[in-house]
């Protein structure tokens, strides 16, 4: 409750900011490089990963650097296994948006799910309840499409630590990052094979892409370990 009473108190100046930072802020573009592809030797792994900025590698430089072939790397290593790899992300991409990309993605077989979701959420200012629906809906269609599929949620990030976000305007998406991953943890907590994997951002092991919003490759690479625990053989 004095949270939010904070947030209303704050909402002239913090829309000021947003509005400046809209159109200010450096924009990075979308990792090139190959969507699809192979890592390592063994048993075969399908991995499909979906979702935002994370997923489309902003900020890493190139694909190879990006979370979701880390984290097959890490997966291959950590199993070893062949993985082959998918990555259907979008810079930009809010809930909403990412349930209507599922419609181009195909059957395949599928093994791992990665899903990282849900800034673009605490920016758009989707509501409680909306947000909660959707993520039961993305599950419900995931499992639906792979039933025996591991699915992996990314925790949103703690939004307060972002380098690029002045005050008060940090604390405000920091607070708002909180309250929507503690729904989805709440909500894959209830559900066999998803996973919730809160995302922690130490200063001593993770650094921040030169727009001071997306993490570099070499926190990408810490993360995909992280992830890769998650998974059980």
């Amino acid at each position: 409750m004095l949270n939010s009473l904070l947030v209303l108190l704050m909402l002239p100046v913090t829309a000021v900011e947003g509005l400046w930072l809209k159109f200010r802020a450096t924009r990075l573009p979308g990792a090139p490089g190959q969507r699809t592809g192979t890592v390592g030797q063994g048993d075969r792994l399908h991995l499909l990963a979906i979702g935002d900025s994370i997923i489309d590698g902003v900020g890493t430089g190139c694909m190879e650097n990006a979370l979701p072939v880390l984290f097959a790397r890490a997966l291959s290593e950590g199993h070893g296994k062949q993985v082959d790899w998918r990555v259907e992300g979008q810079s930009g991409l809010d809930i909403r948006g990412l349930l209507q990309r599922l419609d181009s993605v195909g059957a395949e077989t599928v093994n791992v799910i990665l899903i990282s979701i849900g800034v673009n959420d605490v920016t758009g200012l989707t509501g409680n309840q909306r947000w909660r629906t959707d993520v039961n809906t993305l599950l419900d269609r995931l499992r639906s499409a792979w039933p025996s599929a591991q699915i992996l949620f990314a925790g949103l990030p703690p939004m307060s630590r972002f380098p690029l976000l002045p005050q008060p305007l940090r604390f405000t998406l920091g607070w708002r990052a909180e309250t929507l991953d503690s729904i989805a943890a709440a909500i894959c907590s209830g559900r066999p094979g998803v996973h919730h994997v809160p995302t922690v951002i130490d200063p001593s092991v993770h650094t921040f892409s030169e727009d001071g919003y997306h993490p570099s490759s070499e926190s990408c690479a810490a993360w995909a370990r992280e992830l890769a625990g998650f998974v059980t053989a």
